[in-house]
C-alpha cells in the first residue's frame, strides 16, 4: 500500500526526512537492507515521540480535571443539600463501622465535614456492642469507659434538638446471669451512665439473652416505672429483644407482680422480641400455659405495639385486650399459626387500630379480632400451599366482617402463592385504596379480575378508582410480564394518574423500555407509567446489626 500523492501524511514525512524515502513512500517496491535499517530507525523515532507525547496529554488532561473540579457544580451546592445527599448514604442507627465511614467522609475536605456537622439527622442514632472489659474495675477499664462515655456524647451532642435513640446489643457476652450466681457481663457502664447523665433520649432498644439481663439492667439503671427518677421517663418508644445466646428455660413465673414485665418504662411505642418457644420450652413444658405479664399501666397508654409471638394459647388476645389506644401492631410469628385452638366466635375489637402488620405468618389472626378503623394493611405470609390458597377469601372475609373496604388506603401482600406462577386475588372493591404492594417470587403475574364490578341495577363499579401506586416486586419474568396488570388498569376509565413499580427477582429483567412501550401500544393517552427498580430483599434489611 502506498500513499497517496495528496495525502497530508505523505507531504509531512517528505518535509520531515528531506525527501530521502519518495521511492520507497509513493510505492509499492521493496526497500533495500540498508533501507529498512533506515525506516525502521525512524520508525523507532517516532514511536518514541508518541510515548512523550501521550504521557504529555495524560499529565495535560490530569490538570484539566483538577481545574474542572474548580468550576464543579457540586462546589456551589448549599452545606443543606449536601447533607441531604448524605443522609441517603447511612442507616437511620450507625454501628461501628458507619461511624468509622462517615468520619472518613468527613476527612475528605472541610466543606464535607461542615455538610455531616450540618445534618443533624445523621448523629441521632447509633448501635453499641457489649463492653469486652475484663474485669470492669480496674483504673484501665474506668479509664477507658470514661473515654467511651465522652465520645459518645460528643456524638450525640452533634444531633443536636432530633430525637434521639440508642440500640445497645448484648449479643456474644457470653452471659452467666442465667445460671444460679452468675455473673451478668451485658450491662455495660458506658451505657448506664449516659442513660442516667446524657441527653434525654428518644428511643432505647436492649438486645439482651434474656429476663435476668433484663432485670440486672434496670437495677443498674435504678429504674423505678412510673417514678421521677427514673432515667428511662423521657422515652417515648422502647424495645427489649431477647436473643437466643444462650440456651435457657422461661422462668418469668405466672404472678404478674414480680414479671420482669413489670420493669418495662411506661412509652408511647413498644416493642417485646419474646425467646423462640422452642428456644425455652422443653417437651415437659407447655407455652400456652405461660402468660405474657405486661401490666395494663403499660398497655393502656400504647399507641404503637411490635411483639414477637410463636407461642401457642389466647395469651397474645389477652394482651390485646388490654391495649385501649392502640393504633399500630406488628406481630412476628416467626413462621408459626400459633391461634389455632382458639375460638373466633367472640373476636377482639380493637377499635382505634389503624395499621396492621403480621411478619413471617399466616392470617388467623384476622379471623379473631375486628378493626373498623384500619386503613393499612401489611402481611408478609409464610405459609404452607395449601393455607396460601386460601388467604384471598380469608382476607376478603376479614375486610368485610370489620367493615374496611372503603377506608383501607395501603395494603401489602408477600409470600403468595398460586397457579402455573399466576395469583388471583378476588379482592373485594377497596375505593380508598392509594397504595397496592404485591410481592412474591414464584409469581409472574397478579390477575386482578374484571375491570369493575356489575352492580345489581346496571352499570359498572371500579374496583381500585383512586389506585396511584401499584408495587410488584421480585416477579418472576415471562414473556407477558405486566400484560393483564397495564390492561387492567388502564381500563380503569378514570383521570387518576397510577405508577407501577416493578423488581424482578432474577438478573435477567424485562427492561423499563418495553414495559413503558407495551403502555403506549394499548393506549397513547394513558396515565399509566412503569419504572424498573433492582431486587428488594427485605428480610436482609430488616435487621439492625453490629
Amino acid at each position: 500500500m502506498s500513499f497517496s500523492s495528496r495525502s497530508p501524511a505523505w507531504t509531512l514525512a517528505l518535509a520531515r526526512t528531506g525527501g530521502a524515502f519518495d521511492p520507497l513512500v509513493t510505492s509499492n517496491d521493496a526497500p533495500t537492507l540498508v533501507q529498512v535499517d533506515c525506516v525502521q530507525y525512524r520508525v523507532d523515532t517516532l514511536m518514541r515521540q508518541l510515548e512523550m507525547m501521550a504521557e504529555h496529554v495524560l499529565q495535560l488532561e490530569e490538570e484539566l480535571m483538577v481545574y474542572r473540579t474548580v468550576l464543579s457544580p457540586l462546589r456551589r451546592l448549599p452545606l443543606e443539600i449536601l447533607g441531604e445527599i448524605f443522609k441517603l448514604m447511612f442507616p437511620s442507627f450507625l454501628n461501628a463501622y458507619d461511624r468509622k465511614e462517615m468520619r472518613n467522609l468527613g476527612s475528605v475536605c472541610r466543606r464535607w465535614r461542615d455538610a455531616l456537622l450540618n445534618a443533624s439527622s445523621l448523629w441521632k442514632g447509633v448501635i453499641l456492642g457489649p463492653c469486652i472489659c475484663r474485669p470492669r474495675t480496674t483504673k484501665k477499664s474506668k479509664r477507658r469507659h470514661v473515654g467511651d462515655y465522652d465520645h459518645l456524647l460528643e456524638w450525640f451532642n452533634r444531633a443536636k434538638g432530633c430525637p434521639k435513640g440508642l440500640i445497645y446489643s448484648g449479643v456474644d457476652t457470653g452471659c452467666r446471669c442465667v445460671r444460679v450466681g452468675g455473673r451478668c457481663f451485658s450491662v455495660d457502664p458506658t451505657v448506664v451512665r449516659f442513660l442516667k447523665e446524657g441527653p434525654a433520649l428518644d428511643h432505647l432498644s436492649l438486645q439482651l439473652s434474656g429476663p435476668n439481663c433484663f432485670r440486672n439492667w434496670m437495677a443498674a439503671l435504678g429504674a423505678s416505672p412510673g417514678t421521677s427518677l427514673n432515667p428511662l421517663r423521657s422515652l417515648r418508644s422502647f424495645s427489649l429483644e431477647f436473643i437466643d445466646e444462650v440456651p435457657q428455660t422461661w422462668n418469668d413465673g405466672d404472678d404478674l407482680e414480680s414479671s420482669v414485665f413489670t420493669l418495662l418504662p411506661h412509652v408511647q411505642s413498644l416493642a417485646v422480641y419474646l425467646p423462640y418457644r422452642e428456644d425455652v420450652f422443653d417437651d415437659e413444658m407447655d407455652s400456652s400455659d405461660c402468660p405474657i405479664n405486661i401490666p395494663p399501666v403499660v398497655l393502656g397508654p400504647l399507641v404503637s405495639l411490635t411483639i414477637r409471638w410463636d407461642w401457642e394459647g389466647r395469651g397474645l388476645l389477652d394482651l390485646l385486650a388490654s391495649c385501649n389506644a392502640l393504633e399500630t401492631f406488628t406481630l412476628d410469628l416467626n413462621r408459626s399459626e400459633p391461634f389455632d385452638g382458639c375460638s373466633s366466635l367472640f373476636p377482639l375489637l380493637l377499635k382505634f387500630l389503624r395499621a396492621l402488620r403480621i411478619v413471617r405468618g399466616g392470617v388467623r389472626l384476622l379471623e379473631l379480632v375486628r378493626t373498623p378503623a384500619l386503613t393499612s394493611l401489611d402481611l408478609e405470609l409464610r405459609t404452607s400451599r395449601a393455607e396460601g390458597l386460601l388467604v384471598p377469601s380469608r382476607l376478603k372475609r376479614f375486610m368485610h366482617m370489620s367493615e374496611v373496604e372503603g377506608s383501607l388506603r395501603y395494603l401489602r401482600l408477600c409470600h403468595m402463592v398460586g397457579v402455573s406462577g399466576i395469583v388471583s386475588l378476588g379482592l373485594p372493591r377497596l375505593p380508598s385504596l392509594r397504595h397496592l404492594v404485591l410481592d412474591s417470587e414464584t409469581v409472574s403475574s397478579y390477575y386482578f379480575g374484571p375491570v369493575g364490578l356489575r352492580r345489581s341495577r346496571g352499570g359498572v363499579e371500579m374496583k381500585f378508582p383512586v389506585l396511584q401506586r401499584l408495587d410488584l416486586l421480585n416477579l418472576k419474568r415471562c414473556q407477558s410480564s405486566l400484560s393483564h396488570e397495564i390492561q387492567y388498569l388502564q381500563g380503569r376509565q378514570v383521570e387518576t394518574e397510577c405508577m407501577i413499580t416493578v423488581s424482578y427477582s432474577e438478573d435477567a429483567i424485562v427492561t423499563e423500555s418495553l414495559l413503558q412501550s407495551r403502555v403506549r401500544q394499548r393506549r397513547s393517552d394513558t396515565l399509566v407509567s412503569v419504572q424498573v427498580i433492582p431486587v428488594i430483599r427485605y428480610d436482609e434489611e430488616r435487621g439492625l446489626t453490629l
